[in-house]
């Protein structure tokens, strides 16, 4: 009875690591682009905001709009200049758009 606990409780704990794992990657995944685009100089209202827009972004492009489309669909909306918007754009899509 004792084993049958002890494992039981491993694989709970295996469970909850897998469920964690998730989000913690999805941090990573929003870190590397706020840096991608704090490095450039691009800003943004909120960190929510921008990751937003970030996938947004990859639906557009998955539904077949060219990225560069997309960048000067948003120079307006955003206030950024053509080249501030294209490198948002070309952050976003390496970040969440899968390949």
């Amino acid at each position: 009875m004792r084993g049958t606990r002890v494992w039981g409780a491993v694989a709970a704990a295996g469970a909850l690591a897998l469920v964690a794992a998730v989000p913690a990657a999805a941090d990573d995944v929003d870190d590397v682009f706020l840096d991608a685009i704090d490095t450039e100089g691009i800003p943004y209202t909120s960190a929510t905001d921008a990751i937003d827009l970030a996938t947004a972004i990859c639906a557009y492009v998955s539904a077949g709009q060219a990225p560069d489309q997309v960048a000067v669909e948003i120079v307006g909306p955003a206030g950024w200049t053509a080249e501030q918007s294209g490198l948002f754009v070309d952050a976003a899509t390496r970040s969440y758009c899968p390949s």
